[in-house]
């Protein structure tokens, strides 16, 4: 059993895609998805998307159990690694990998993004966590910074792309005057929110439909109060890996927080432009070099969309090119799995 542990069924549509990456990997490397053992928050729900099994996170008796027998446990991927969001959100993960190293299974970390981390003492056990791991994928150089600074052997690891890269690549043919909207909850949403209803209505003068994209908890909830105070503004319905290609189609822009966001929208030929919420956002903005704003430049968003729409061609020739490159960065998350599911 592949034990797999992350940020998983809490209807998150980019961590969902990183466990879709992540079960097309292991199933590469010839092993079933019935050899695939998720924790997750719905483990129901998990098993059906996914065709793997499941088992509540939080159930550490039955973890423990099956640790016992484990292959491997893969710790990842994505932003789990953190202590802005949560205090509790670090203990946990490397709580998973010490139950782990004690039952002497072999740990990977696989596409991770490390930070923000404000506690000395979180930096370091990340840091032990990574030395004794058996092998790891980090998904950015600021993350490969992060553990050089605590001299973690390199060795052992790969500095590689978030593996959502390494989905299918759809280019569109024909494009429409849409922009696809994604926002999250964030700190400054209520004293930001009259601001993006001005934005969304100078867009519109321009002649875009403005539609909101939901990809994440809480950001249908925005997207209704927006929709509450605006004409001719829609919501997406419910997104899903299954359907994923569908809101993307026919849209020129997309203005998204969501990390997954920006890299979905770059994978279906649709110009991302960041706001940037998160180091994340700015670290994968850069990667594609792709425009992305602070959120304390918002007035001046769509002055730059105007630009940009003015320059489209040129644009998007610029992140074209640079995610041929994070597709091909991202085939070393499996690499870096193969180094312990296939050995001997």
């Amino acid at each position: 059993m592949i034990v797999v542990s992350g940020y998983y069924g809490f209807a998150n549509l980019g961590d969902e895609a990183i466990l879709a990456a992540l079960c097309d990997d292991i199933e590469t490397l010839g092993f079933s998805r019935k050899e695939i053992l998720v924790l997750s928050q719905n483990p129901v729900q998990t098993e059906k998307e996914h065709g793997v099994r499941a088992l509540g996170r939080y159930n550490l008796p039955a973890i423990w159990r099956v640790l016992g027998s484990a292959r491997a446990l893969i710790s990842g991927g994505g932003s789990l690694l953190q202590d802005v969001t949560s205090k509790r959100t670090i203990p946990y993960y490397l709580g998973v990998v010490e139950m782990a190293i004690m039952r002497r299974v072999p740990v990977v970390m696989y596409g991770q993004g490390l930070g923000p981390v404000q506690s000395a003492f979180y930096r370091k056990w990340i840091a032990k966590s990574f030395v004794r791991s058996a092998a790891y994928s980090v998904r950015d150089r600021e993350s490969a910074r992060f553990l050089a600074a605590y001299n973690v052997p390199e060795e052992k690891g790969m500095v590689t792309a978030d593996p959502v890269f390494g989905r299918e690549l759809r280019l569109q043919q024909e494009r429409e005057n849409r922009i696809l909207l994604n926002l999250r909850p964030y700190q400054g949403w209520e004293a930001q929110r009259e601001l993006w209803l001005e934005l969304i209505c100078s867009w519109q003068r321009l002649g875009y439909q403005v539609e909101f994209l939901p990809l994440g908890p809480g950001d249908r909830q925005l997207g209704e109060y927006l929709e509450g105070r605006l004409r001719h503004f829609a919501i997406q319905p419910d997104v899903s890996l299954a359907n994923l290609v569908q809101p993307f189609q026919g849209a020129r822009l997309c203005v998204s927080m969501r990390l997954h966001g920006v890299i979905f929208s770059a994978l279906h030929d649709v110009l991302p432009l960041a706001v940037d919420y998160d180091p994340k956002v700015r670290e994968v903005s850069g990667q594609l070099h792709v425009p992305c704003w602070d959120l304390e430049d918002l007035p001046s968003l769509t002055a730059g969309l105007e630009e940009i729409a003015a320059n489209y061609e040129q644009h998007r020739l610029r992140y074209q090119k640079s995610l041929s490159k994070l597709r091909e960065w991202a085939q070393g998350n499996q690499k870096v799995l193969a180094r312990v599911l296939l050995r001997e």
